[in-house]
């Protein structure tokens, strides 16, 4: 505290005394070299001294501002930015325009500089991937992770989607099951999964992944009751036969199959019918037999009745009964028609059959018709007119 208030009093006395010096006399200050020489008054001195200092601090915040975060620097650093950003602007616009030689090309070449690189990554490969060049996807995914390290779970989903595109489906499967497992919502990787099992026909798998897709919402309501269906009516039609098994264990195996199938699924038309096709191959259709009843009252399936009408029943005429009444809604429709003649025969009522297979033709021809009428004349003994059916069969064949 004391040598401050020392120095603080010298600083005065000097001063004062320099002051005195300055008012009696007239100072010069003179810098002289071997051939020039300038003398000018202290005060004169003074001025320039102060004057070339601020001339030096306003050059030094110049250059600061120029080569600053708000100066000419940071304009060209933004200009260039919003050029880059332009050009990826451009490249997807390019890929909404399904332009793909151009959203590729675009996008790669603003990605080094662009202020989103792994949006330019993605698009890029996506882009080469719709021109079927699948060494260049390949490289920009490379590319991907290195700009963006956490972009490791779309570039996985990227590679299943371009693996999917090549037809490598147990390649995109295997990836596709470990993403799920990471991101079981994922819409995207349940899609792409949904795709490798269907057009692979994994039905099995499918089958097990519906109640996992309809839990996440993966699709909206009309597609996932469309790939339900449609999953089951494989699951039936695909059904595989074993040679080597009892007829008992195959009809164990369909009865299985039948209790995973949904009960509003059951009573589709189209499942009905591929249920009633396997158990008709092992001969057991009579436990499915009052199920195609109940649904053709329903709803009217011309399928379902065809095939009432081409299986063998233990108790035909009970069926046949059924069936009649039918006829006073449709009394003109030829495939019932022939429903009844079919079961008619199975009924061994040859003379009822004659009539609707008759009756029949007289609405639709068909040279399967004219051939079941043909031997049913026969059976009767009308040989001409069985004869002449024959011909007319074969005459409608050609």
């Amino acid at each position: 505290m004391q040598r401050i208030l020392f120095l603080t009093i010298t600083a005065l006395l000097v001063g004062a005394f320099v002051g005195l010096l300055l008012q009696k006399e007239e100072i010069y200050l003179l810098l002289a070299t071997e051939n020039i020489s300038f003398e000018m008054t202290v005060w004169t001195a003074l001025f320039l001294y102060l004057l070339s200092i601020l001339l030096v601090v306003i050059v030094i915040l110049v250059l600061t501002w120029v080569l600053g975060k708000k100066g000419i620097r940071s304009w060209l650093i933004i200009r260039g930015e919003r050029k880059n950003l332009e050009s990826t602007k451009k490249g997807l616009v390019y890929f909404i325009d399904y332009d793909w030689k151009k959203a590729a090309d675009t996008l790669e070449k603003s990605a080094k500089k662009s202020l989103i690189p792994s949006i330019n990554y993605i698009f890029s490969a996506k882009a080469a991937a719709e021109l079927e060049d699948y060494e260049r996807a390949y490289s920009n995914l490379g590319s991907l992770k290195l700009v963006d390290s956490k972009a490791d779970s779309v570039s996985e989903k990227i590679r299943a989607e371009l693996l999917l595109r090549e037809e490598k489906f147990e390649e995109s499967i295997e990836i596709l099951n470990e993403l799920l497992k990471k991101f079981p919502r994922d819409s995207a990787v349940n899609k792409l999964l949904i795709d490798c099992y269907y057009l692979t026909e994994k039905w099995s798998e499918l089958q097990k992944s519906l109640s996992h897709i309809k839990k996440n919402q993966v699709l909206i309501a009309s597609s996932f009751e469309l790939l339900e269906l449609e999953t089951y009516q494989n699951l039936l039609k695909h059904f595989k036969w074993d040679k080597s098994k009892h007829i008992h264990e195959h009809i164990e195996k369909i009865d299985d199959l039948w209790e995973i199938i949904p009960k509003h699924i059951q009573s589709h038309p189209s499942i009905i019918s591929r249920y009633f096709d396997l158990l008709d191959y092992v001969d057991n259709t009579e436990k499915i037999t009052p199920l195609v009843i109940k649904q053709i009252k329903k709803s009217w399936n011309h399928e379902l009745i065809r095939r009432l009408g081409n299986t063998k029943h233990s108790a035909p005429e009970k069926i046949l009964s059924v069936a009649e009444k039918w006829l006073f809604d449709r009394p003109d429709d030829p495939i019932l028609l022939e429903c009844l003649g079919n079961l008619c025969i199975n009924a061994s009522l040859l003379g009822k059959a004659k009539d609707y297979f008759s009756a029949a033709l007289k609405i639709k021809s068909s040279p399967g018709l004219f051939l079941k009428l043909g031997k049913v004349l026969s059976e009767i003994g009308e040989e001409e007119e069985s004869r002449l059916m024959f011909e007319r069969g074969l005459e409608e064949s050609i």
